[in-house]
């Protein structure tokens, strides 16, 4: 396993942390060189931090062009990486209001999600998701047998119904992962249903979801997959058909229904976040403004980044 993977593991609240002990959030930045210019380090997220604003941008930050470089992760040197999205990305956004101690660097990734998709609402939602999946870090990795049977179990109840992967057998015993706990096959097929074989990541491998901007364009294709196609009737229905999409139907009311709910809330509240807080997010979410799978693509990531090698 790459040092700089990150194995999560669920503590008592049924979070996920660090195994070991990181100071680094997005630990997976660090290797980020945009056009060769960023000085190393640049681009680090960092854990725990607790301001209500958004981090003021370095010389670097200020600097650096939107163009793609390079950066290491999960074991793997990726070519066509853009750089983290700054606070100048999304000029008209609030850093500000409203988003508790998520960490002030990652906000405008979340901000940009929401202002790309057109769902309002979504950024400080995708805040507490990634907190409880991953604790805000890029390269989280989940391989427990629990996690790792699930992806197992997805890849093979889905595998024919669905377009073939590339890595199909590598995802299935991968686990889950990224910055949003995604599982590893479901991951791959992103977009699949919408564009078929031009859905982007069929080729790739399942570390590409430890790229942050890779994470946030499935992250936001799901979301509106939820909101489009099941009855939602509040915030913590959204996180409900993040943890099983099942539960949205046949096990709504149910208990496993109900906690997925509970701790939806908990977690909002402990990281500072008012689901009530309307002028940041509306009482509904909607996904009436959808731009469609490419568009989001394109928007996000670019061009599809590739490992060197791999």
């Amino acid at each position: 396993m790459a040092s700089d993977i990150i194995e999560m593991k669920e503590n008592k609240h049924g979070v996920y942390v660090p195994k070991r002990k990181t100071n680094v959030g997005l630990v997976a930045l660090g290797g980020l060189a945009a056009a060769g210019a960023l000085a190393a380090g640049a681009y680090f997220w960092k854990r725990g931090q607790a301001s209500d604003s958004a981090a003021e941008p370095s010389e670097g930050d200020r600097t650096a062009s939107d163009e793609a470089g390079s950066m290491k992760t999960g074991g793997f040197t990726w070519t066509n990486v853009r750089p983290p999205p700054r606070a100048a990305d999304v000029p008209d956004f609030d850093l500000t209001t409203n988003w508790g101690k998520t960490p002030g660097d990652i906000r405008p990734l979340f901000a940009l999600m929401e202002v790309i998709s057109g769902i309002k609402g979504s950024a400080r939602i995708f805040a507490v998701i990634s907190k409880r999946e991953a604790g805000f870090v890029a390269s989280a990795h989940n391989s427990s047998k629990r996690e790792v049977d699930a992806s197992r179990r997805a890849y093979d109840l889905a595998k024919d119904r669905n377009r073939p992967l590339k890595y199909g057998p590598e995802s299935a015993e991968f686990g889950s992962g990224g910055l949003f706990g995604a599982l590893a096959p479901y991951f791959l097929w992103t977009g699949a249903v919408a564009v078929k074989d031009a859905a982007p990541l069929l080729s790739s491998r399942p570390e590409i979801m430890f790229l942050p901007r890779v994470a946030a364009f499935h992250a936001v294709v799901y979301m509106q997959w939820v909101i489009a196609n099941h009855r939602i009737d509040d915030h913590a229905d959204i996180k409900v058909g993040w943890a099983r999409p099942s539960l949205l139907r046949s096990g709504r009311g149910g208990s496993t229904y109900q906690a997925v709910r509970t701790r939806f809330f908990d977690d909002a509240e402990a990281l500072g976040v008012d689901l009530a807080d309307t002028s940041t997010i509306p009482a509904t979410l909607v996904a009436k403004d959808w731009p469609g799978v490419t568009s989001i693509f394109k928007q996000l990531v670019g061009v599809l980044p590739t490992p060197i090698g791999g």
